[in-house]
């Protein structure tokens, strides 16, 4: 304006104003990633890349704040190494199995209510212990492969099983998710929870989480208990809009506060893309054919023609065009007679082949 004055104008934007909708993964199998995966945008307009190899996560927001966006923008961007065999994806929907029932075809393995969620972690517990003896010695951190893929455990509203459930329940799963958050990372093993209220009552773990994600919440004191003291004025969580679903405050690992936002995953593409992605089944002797039953005493069934043939201590399909080898129908055997210590006359029964005539005292 002078020799001695400057005007600057400064002209700010939201980047993160408008709803975004995503887009399907593409990726060969050679450049399949399974460290990060791409869920939304950052405030400066950049991707916003969330690690997952070696991290939990922990997902919180108040109603409508957009969890649904962040959970499929996680497993949809691991379809890929889902089909690529890479990632094993287990499901625990416990909202009636509504948003995992959406893209079914990308989980291993799904649990609708809290029995079964506690059946599933605790294969999962089993994994982690296999692998954890395997690895002893050889390996401190897993390396994802087709044959020993990335474990993520997807679990959509922790609190029905940490909080609501009943008290044995809440109890062995508590004991169960803690020894998974405590054991897994190193071991290929990582769990993904979203959850309304972050209260220590309903998330008495959330402490052995290792990056959490703040949506949308209710009070100041609610965005300290999910990203930490002193948080309420940098990453001011409560404070979003409710016109923003998918908008967040993360903590970076350096400490500083980033705002984001998740893109919208519409019920089209989650199952479009779960029908292009879908889990592979491994094939075993089991599931390719029948293990062989042991019948114990095989005297007592019957030869049915067309039903399968007896053999030893198995069973074998029948061979078409009747029984090459003779097999003769069996009538069920007659039970024993109780046993006696009077003598049985000769007209009772017939004697055996070469054997005496008469059966008496302790013989009979």
């Amino acid at each position: 304006l002078s020799p001695s004055t400057g005007e600057v104008v400064l002209v700010m934007a939201d980047r993160l104003g408008a709803t975004r909708d995503a887009t399907a993964p593409t990726s060969s199998s050679a450049d399949v990633n399974v460290d990060a995966v791409r869920v939304g945008r950052r405030q400066d307009g950049t991707p916003w890349l969330l690690p997952v190899t070696g991290r939990h996560t922990l997902v919180v927001g108040c109603s409508g704040s957009g969890k649904g966006s962040v959970f499929w923008g996680v497993c949809g961007g691991l379809a890929p190494a889902v089909s690529a065999g890479l990632v094993r994806l287990w499901g625990v929907d416990l909202k009636r199995g509504v948003e995992v029932g959406m893209g079914r075809g990308l989980f291993a393995e799904v649990a609708t209510t809290p029995g079964q969620a506690v059946e599933v972690l605790t294969r999962l517990l089993a994994v982690v212990d296999e692998r954890g003896r395997r690895m002893a010695g050889t390996s401190r951190l897993h390396q994802p492969t087709p044959a020993d893929p990335l474990h993520v455990l997807a679990i959509d509203e922790l609190a029905v099983l940490t909080a609501y459930a009943d008290p044995e329940t809440r109890k062995e799963a508590a004991r169960l998710l803690a020894e998974v958050l405590t054991q897994g990372r190193a071991l290929g093993v990582v769990v993904l929870a979203c959850v309304q209220d972050p209260r220590k009552e309903v998330i008495g773990l959330r402490g052995l989480f290792t990056q959490t994600i703040a949506l949308r919440l209710r009070s100041a004191d609610e965005t300290r208990m999910v990203l930490g003291d002193g948080t309420a004025a940098t990453a001011p969580a409560h404070r979003i809009s409710p016109a923003a679903p998918g908008t967040a405050w993360v903590i970076e690992e350096d400490g500083s506060a980033d705002r984001v936002r998740a893109d919208f995953w519409p019920d089209t593409l989650v199952r479009d893309v779960a029908a292009r992605h879908r889990a592979p089944h491994p094939t075993t002797a089991s599931t390719e054919e029948a293990a062989p039953v042991d019948l114990g005493h095989v005297d007592a069934i019957a030869y049915v023609p067309g039903a399968p043939e007896v053999s030893g201590d198995t069973v074998e399909p029948a061979r078409s065009g009747g029984d090459p080898r003779g097999h003769r129908p069996r009538s069920p055997r007659k039970p024993r007679q109780p046993r006696t210590r009077t003598s049985v006359s000769s007209s009772a029964s017939t004697p055996p082949a070469g054997g005496s005539s008469e059966v008496g005292g302790d013989a009979a």
